[in-house]
């Protein structure tokens, strides 16, 4: 994930769609304080900037040393069940690719902290992947407890008096390589996608990504890969 974060296809589409859902939601989020939660190798974390104000934190301590490589010093160790800041201390939470962990017992719990850490009116933005039936080979070599429909997120979000601003399934058009891939053997690794492979495929996934990219601006889609969901406190 540190090799590849910051250049591959997939996580370029991620990281855009995350930001201009962030944009869309919160037009001054320079000058908030956000918090990433499970931030990994720290990409998203580096493109918030602002290390003053916003932090990342991880279970991981892999995932610290990473963000310490990339010069990242706004980061610490700690748990999502037990967030180790104040209440209301944040005007976003971004939590990507983190609820669907093996390490995350008690979803519920996890998203009654993120509410916890924000501040009234603030943004909750969601990543997760999409449709139990899509589970893989990859999935179990990331560690996947679960993958999620739209009713669960919602579910989750209202429970704990979330406003829901958009739920989305996104990765809507490369839909039909990903069933083949992780369902018809089309992969030995049950990946979507190889991480290697020509230029001329990853140039042609950016640019599907980058199409589709334009679509979720005005409208959610109906499947997908992953799920996006936003909300307010």
């Amino acid at each position: 994930m540190f090799r590849v974060e910051e250049t591959h296809w997939w996580y370029s589409a991620l990281h855009r769609l995350i930001f201009q859902t962030l944009e869309a939601e919160l037009p001054d989020w320079r000058e908030k304080e956000i918090v990433d939660v499970g931030c990994g190798t720290g990409a998203i974390l580096k493109r918030l900037g602002h290390p003053e104000r916003n932090v990342g934190i991880d279970l991981a301590p892999e995932a610290i040393a990473f963000c310490h490589q990339r010069g990242l010093n706004n980061v610490q160790q700690g748990d999502i069940h037990a967030l180790p800041f104040p209440d209301a201390s944040f005007d976003a939470v971004i939590c990507s690719s983190v609820l669907y962990h093996q390490w995350v017992a008690n979803v519920d719990g996890a998203v009654r902290e993120m509410h916890r850490v924000l501040r009234p009116g603030g943004v909750l933005l969601i990543n997760v992947p999409a449709f139990p039936f899509l589970h893989s080979a990859h999935d179990e070599a990331v560690m996947t407890a679960r993958r999620f429909r739209k009713r669960e997120i919602r579910r989750l979000l209202q429970k704990q008096n979330f406003k829901i601003r958009r739920l989305t399934y996104w990765t809507t058009f490369l839909f039909p390589l990903a069933v083949a891939a992780r369902t018809l053997g089309g992969s030995k690794m049950g990946r979507d996608f190889e991480t290697e492979g020509t230029s001329f495929t990853r140039r042609t996934l950016a640019r599907i990504m980058a199409v589709e990219l334009r679509l979720l601006r005005n409208i959610s889609l109906p499947f997908g890969v992953a799920l996006l969901a936003v909300a307010r406190k």
